[in-house]
């Protein structure tokens, strides 16, 4: 027997067929500035708590010189009133009474597995927010049109979103294929990317069963339930041959494929009769999303109906709307008054990939009289929100246009919200409630109750939201991404329980469609999202009482380190948490000043202080912690959370120019003048490209500085780290501000003002400089860790005193490790036997790999990446295992370089040990 132990938690076996969820989409809300939004959050004084720019530089010279500054200036929240009796009255929608105002808008959650029947993950995801007090959900979609199997998709689109021209399916000009029956719509499982499923069907009786069981569920609680139903496929339906050159932020899916008369009819039949399942099922209502470049949008949109001539064409209003009139009017033939058919459309729509050129766009008084003509159909309520063509989710999430600068479209150009998109989307809050005025000239025209999205956080912005409703501008508000957040909002807040509610950071870490479809949806501050109920955290949201109570010692007062503090007490254990500064909140304070504060870092760190006094920990700030320390303390268990190293890293030579992050930090935390005469100079070096040099190159940019990058990695490599919609466009947001890049470079010669290199061309280059930023990531400090195991005490180690990487990643791995702290060793030991060979590798986190081996072949792998916590997929380790069985090596996983490199190194260890 071989006498090797390796961890080995959450394990993932081949050859099990891997399964991928398609990525779909947080439609949702969060809100405008920093913690002056937030005055009564208590435990910590975090950099921009009173709503000022925490840029030290902004305010010598530096101010007003971004061009979003200047076109789109924005109104400082003031402190909340505490008045949310508007957002906490009932409201009338056809025959039911919805208890608030409150809706969780149709946006996938990516836990629905089964085909057949709803999945109890997916069940928990919802009754979740009804638990916590949500008036309505609007439930994400099912399938309306029998799955047929998988097309070939060699010819879709890129997924980068670049529109290209594409041969119709059946290789004619002209119509899609005509089918029997009223799968003559597309098959929504032929359309999607091959391998992705995870859609319970309502295209027929037999999945009425499985819907009746959701809305039993969702009904215990009092809540209103409506099904949004879509073709999600774009630029479909109403034109042939054309497909817009939508820029590189849209979604470009499917290629476009007339319909003729007869199949737009039967797709619009499929609609009419899932809805009358889904009310024999005993739902209280549909949501017809007409939105987002969807189908139904490419009727309603004179940008894309531009070629049909029948009575579905672009000529005229009411030719525009009749395919969803013509729903809504069969659905009310068949189910009479006592059910909501709600519409979800465009009150606006505008070019932003080409900002200004409208043609085509909906105007506003369009949408007045869509409005019209879906009331006088039947419609019983509507959803408005906005299409900004050329970016996906900016019409619906539009405070990623405020990501980088105020109105940043992500193709270098600048939003003028009074100017653009007729003056109606305000842009003055961050993004928050930006749809409002939208919502209100359309609620003007109708007599039925209207609602929207866009940024609609009411944890964030209160008084702004409360006013909307109290004032009749709208009816109702519908979010996601503050629920997944926290998914006891609404009871938080109407209990006056402001200061306790889980802050949406508005990071996007939830949020990748359309680019990077298989990727999970994580939160940067709810780590259980979408790890409920997965072999990570099998016992669900709630972590499960410790069978024992045991004295727990933290190091480190940062994300990690509270975070973990905070589910440890929250369990039983009794904690005490050390911090060496005289405040909470660890790096993030540096990350405050450089990223500003629209991620509302600050929010986040408050928050958690909150929880260590809701939950008991005791709190010593100003304490220097060591190994004699913690073995004077002698506690049962340690966590270590005291951070990177930031000067770890070689030096990149003398010159007294130089300065890391090291001093960064250590200048801030002196004040705003030590680190604004810190970072003086005019000509900036920024040596490194991830996340951290890309987040300090804005910074440096947005007070005026001329920045150069330069980086010993690739191209790639750029905003590593990042998630997807600040990564795409802050890329084009740094090149476009007069950041040069210089990747791959080599042969690095610091002196004093300059630095020479070889770039990846091979050519000699030199670069001026007034100031060079190290800005390579802070380095692992293992050796406290060590030390505390070697004394004898269990000990584990999180954030970047364990693995560096982002604050989604600390807390996620400090959540899971103080859910786990019985499992001294790490989530539970494997013994290996004869035939295994286990090795485990450092990414991001630890991934381990053990194989199985006979007669010198490899025939069972399993790959545990759950300590990885890097938002790429829980069946990532799947996917791995099952290359290693067929070909006995693996594929680097895009945006996942770091753990691709450790499962490969991992693999090779255990080949070496297997004499493979």
């Amino acid at each position: 027997m071989h006498d090797r132990t390796t961890t080995l938690g959450s394990q993932a076996r081949a050859p099990r067929t891997p399964h991928l969820s398609r990525r779909s989409f947080l439609a949702g809300a969060v809100t405008a500035a920093g913690l002056a939004t937030l005055p009564s959050l208590t435990g910590c004084a975090p950099v921009g708590q009173d709503g000022d720019d925490p840029n030290p530089l902004a305010n010598s010279g530096g101010e007003g010189r971004l061009l979003g500054d200047q076109l789109n200036p924005q109104e400082a929240a003031a402190e909340a009133s505490g008045d949310v009796s508007a957002i906490f009255s009932p409201l009338k929608i056809a025959h039911v009474t919805v208890k608030n105002r409150l809706g969780k808008s149709c946006a996938g959650s990516e836990l629905q597995e089964s085909t057949d029947w709803p999945d109890e993950k997916m069940l928990a995801f919802y009754e979740g927010f009804c638990e916590g007090g949500l008036g309505m959900i609007v439930y994400e979609q099912s399938l309306l049109f029998p799955s047929t199997g998988s097309m070939d998709t060699s010819a879709l689109p890129p997924m980068d979103g670049a529109a290209v021209d594409l041969p119709p399916m059946d290789g004619t000009a002209g119509d899609m294929p005509p089918l029997d029956d009223v799968a003559a719509a597309p098959d929504m499982e032929a359309v999607m990317p091959s391998g992705l499923s995870g859609f319970l069907g309502i295209y027929d009786d037999a999945g009425i069963p499985a819907h009746r069981e959701i809305a039993d569920r969702i009904h215990r609680h009092d809540v209103v339930l409506i099904a949004q139903m879509l073709d999600v496929t774009t630029a479909t339906g109403a034109a042939a041959s054309t497909v817009k050159e939508e820029g590189t932020l849209e979604m470009a899916m499917v290629p476009a494929l007339m319909q003729t008369t007869e199949q737009v009819q039967a797709e619009q039949q499929a609609f009419i009769d899932a809805a009358v399942r889904y009310k024999e099922a005993g739902w209280d209502g549909i949501e017809l999303n007409a939105s987002c470049n969807h189908y139904f949008s490419t009727f309603l949109s004179r940008y894309a109906n531009t070629e049909r001539t029948d009575q579905y064409s672009g000529e005229s209003i009411e030719n525009r709307a009749r395919i969803l009139t013509e729903i809504i009017e069969g659905i009310r033939a068949h189910v009479g008054e006592d059910f909501i058919v709600q519409v979800l459309y465009s009150g606006i729509e505008g070019n932003v990939a080409s900002l200004g050129d409208d043609t085509g766009c909906t105007s506003i008084e369009e949408a007045i009289e869509f409005a019209k003509l879906f009331e006088a159909a039947g419609a019983s309520s509507l959803h408005v929100r906005s299409q900004l063509y050329g970016h996906h989710n900016g019409g619906f999430q539009p405070d990623v246009l405020h990501f980088h600068e105020h109105g940043d479209t992500g193709y270098g150009t600048v939003i003028d919200y009074d100017r653009h998109f007729g003056g109606l989307i305000d842009g003055s809050h961050d993004g928050a409630g930006a749809l409002i005025e939208v919502a209100a000239r359309i609620k003007e025209a109708v007599s039925i109750p209207v609602g929207t999205v866009g940024y609609m956080d009411p944890r964030a912005e209160p008084d702004l939201m409360n006013r909307a409703i109290a004032d009749g501008k709208i009816d109702f508000m519908l979010m996601t991404r503050p629920l997944i957040a926290d998914a006891a909002i609404a009871q938080k807040l109407e209990e006056g329980r402001r200061d306790e509610v889980a802050p949406c950071t508005r990071c996007m870490t939830c949020f990748v469609a359309p680019f990077s479809f298989g990727t999970p949806s994580y939160c940067r501050v709810n780590a259980a999202h979408t790890r409920a109920f997965t072999e990570e955290m099998p016992e669900g949201y709630a972590p499960l009482p410790a069978d024992e109570p045991r004295s727990v010692m933290v190091v480190g007062g940062g994300p990690a380190g509270m975070e973990a503090a905070r589910i440890a007490a929250e369990r039983g254990h009794r904690v005490s948490l050390y911090e060496r500064e005289d405040h909470l909140g660890g790096l993030t304070e540096l990350a405050a000043v450089v990223k500003g504060t629209h991620e509302r870092i600050a929010d986040h760190i408050a928050y958690l202080s909150r929880q260590l006094e809701l939950t008991g920990v005791d709190v010593h700030l100003g304490t220097e912690v060591d190994l004699d320390y913690i073995v004077g303390v002698a506690p049962d268990i340690v966590l270590i959370a005291c951070g990177g190293d930031l000067s770890r890293n070689a030096p990149l030579g003398s010159a007294g120019s130089i300065v890391t992050l090291a001093d960064l930090r250590a200048a801030q935390l002196a004040g705003d003048e030590a680190l604004a005469e810190l970072i003086a100079g005019e000509r900036v070096v920024v040596y490194g490209c991830e996340l951290e040099a890309c987040n300090i190159a804005e910074y440096l940019v947005r007070a005026g500085r001329t920045v150069d990058m330069v980086s010993p990695s690739g191209a790639e490599s750029l905003y590593q780290g990042a998630p997807t919609w600040p990564k795409l466009m802050g890329t084009t947001w740094l090149r476009t501000h007069g950041v040069r890049m210089h990747f791959q470079a080599g042969d690095l010669v610091v002196e004093d003002g300059s630095v020479t290199f070889a770039d990846e061309r091979g050519v000699t280059a030199t670069v001026p400089f007034d100031l060079l930023v190290d800005a390579r990531p802070p380095q692992a400090q293992p050796e406290l860790l060590a030390g505390v195991r070697e004394a004898g005490i269990a000990a584990h180690g999180v954030g970047d005193a364990y693995a560096p990487g982002t604050i989604a990643n600390a807390v996620a791995r400090a959540n899971l490790v103080a859910r786990n702290l019985e499992a001294i060793d790490g989530f539970g030991a494997l013994e290996l036997g004869d035939d295994q060979y286990g090795a485990t590798a450092t990414g991001i986190g630890e991934v381990t790999v053990v194989l199985t081996v006979k007669d010198g072949a490899i025939v069972d792998a399993a790959v545990d990446t759950s300590n990885e916590t890097a938002g790429i997929g829980h069946d990532l380790g799947e996917q791995f295992a099952l290359q290693i069985v067929e070909k006995g090596a693996i594929d680097a996983v895009s945006g996942a370089t770091k753990t691709s490199t450790a499962v490969a190194d991992a693999l090779a260890d255990c080949k070496q040990q297997a004499d493979l």
